[in-house]
């Protein structure tokens, strides 16, 4: 489907409007973000608002993504709602002032978090829903405004948050600008008070470069090769399982998957057999024939692993899978031996359901592999040894690291999320989305008795 998109020479009275509507302080009352109503009563606004917006429209959003990726019901929808409601249960104590000691007795000095102002959220395609509001949620917990430009690739998601927007919230709060690169450039030539980012590597830069003219502060959540090691220790069946899953989870298009696998020589059989046997269970035999089997967001991706895939077969070994469909924008689950990390397979993210399988003669040899890439997003091992565990996580930089699953440190709002170097700058969920979208202000109050 084709969205309207917003015309480029309307997009400066947007932001215009919107800076304006920031200093009205409207939106930075604990009250106002909760829950206040519109006069007719009718809408909510802010962060419940936000959660009306999605429990409402569940079944709807659950279909657009479903058009846009095939991907049938998810976590995607219940990881929004639990992360608007922590920040509706916990804002006071999200947002309070910090108390600290001053020069003398009666000096107040405190640490009090401020909203930046008029915020920008860049939204990406492969969790169309989440990446674009679980950061909005954020924002406006924190007291800003939003302007929110959700990716153009998932259209149908594009669309239907749109609607949304326009329904539940107030104007003054977010306001959404659809779109492709004309749309984005122009807005990016704005001047806003933060700029949040969710994409590949290449566009972050270019967003950080525009942001660097006006000196706005960024966020930016990239991606990058995220690699799993698998030691003797640990249960061979259960690491496959975990990776097969997650390898075909919206058919590889997640920052967060696995990019490759690091595996001693005399496991890799062992893996394989544990992956295959994963995704002729999970897809009922054949992924091609299976109704429910994601597919690739659009024809440009598909052709980028097409080619990705002929060159495996010439350079490595296809020990399952292979097959494609551009028809159909289908790649079937891929397992490739064989590979060295000057192969074409190990140059750049995948986001595929490609997965290489390299050899490692021990677990110093994976940690040495790893710090020969960029620093990933996420870092996964397999391992019930406790001194194996903690050398990785030591000699390693990474995102975050989680161990004898995959990504599960992403859905636990206790902990950032974000990247380090090339796969990104700056975190988020919840206090870390308060702690992003704020401005720590030091306040001294002296009694004039001191004067």
């Amino acid at each position: 489907m084709a969205i309207q998109y917003t015309p480029v020479s309307a997009i400066p009275k947007i932001v215009a409007n919107m800076k304006r509507s920031f200093l009205t302080h409207r939106t930075q009352s604990l009250e106002f973000r909760k829950e206040q109503r519109k006069a007719s009563s009718a809408i909510f606004l802010s962060v419940r608002a936000l959660l009306r917006a999605v429990n409402e429209n569940e079944d709807a959003m659950v279909e657009a993504i479903r058009t846009d990726l095939n991907r049938h019901k998810d976590n995607e929808i219940p990881t929004i709602k639990k992360a608007i409601q922590g920040f509706i249960d916990n804002l006071e104590d999200l947002t309070k002032q910090t108390n600290v000691a001053g020069f003398h007795e009666k000096d107040e000095c405190s640490i009090r978090l401020s909203p930046l102002g008029t915020v920008l959220i860049i939204g990406a395609w492969n969790f169309p829903m989440m990446l674009n509001i679980e950061p909005m949620a954020g924002a406006i917990a924190a007291g800003n405004n939003v302007v929110l430009k959700p990716s153009e690739v998932s259209a149908h998601s594009a669309q239907l948050l749109t609607q949304m927007i326009e329904r539940y919230m107030d104007p003054q709060v977010v306001q959404v600008v659809n779109g492709a690169v004309e749309e984005t450039s122009a807005l990016l030539k704005e001047r806003f008070d933060h700029i949040f980012y969710t994409g590949g590597t290449e566009v972050g830069r270019i967003v950080m470069v525009a942001a660097a003219k006006n000196l706005t502060p960024v966020t930016l959540e990239l991606g990058g090769k995220c690699p799993v090691i698998v030691t003797e220790h640990t249960d061979i069946a259960k690491a496959a399982q975990a990776i097969a899953g997650i390898k075909t989870l919206n058919c590889g298009q997640v920052c967060l998957t696995v990019d490759y696998v690091l595996c001693p020589k005399h496991l890799r059989e062992s893996l394989i057999q544990g992956c295959i046997a994963t995704w002729k269970h999970m897809f009922t035999e054949d992924a091609g024939s299976c109704a429910t089997y994601p597919k690739i967001i659009n024809a440009r991706q598909h052709a980028r692993l097409e080619k990705l895939l002929a060159t495996v077969k010439q350079q490595n070994t296809v020990v399952f899978g292979g097959r494609s469909d551009a028809s159909q924008r289908f790649i079937e689950p891929t397992i490739v031996t064989g590979v060295t990390l000057k192969d074409e397979i190990m140059q750049d993210e995948i986001f595929g359901p490609i997965l290489p399988i390299v050899d490692c003669d021990n677990l110093q040899d994976a940690i040495d592999i790893i710090n020969q890439n960029e620093h990933p997003l996420a870092l996964y091992v397999f391992s019930d040894d406790k001194a194996e565990i903690e050398k990785v996580i030591r000699e390693t930089r990474s995102g975050g690291v989680t161990v004898n699953q995959i990504a599960t440190h992403c859905y636990n709002h206790n902990l950032p999320f974000g990247g380090v170097g090339n796969s990104g700058i700056g975190n988020y969920h919840g206090k870390f989305s308060i702690d992003t979208f704020s401005h720590k202000r030091a306040v001294m109050i002296r009694s004039q008795a001191h004067l």
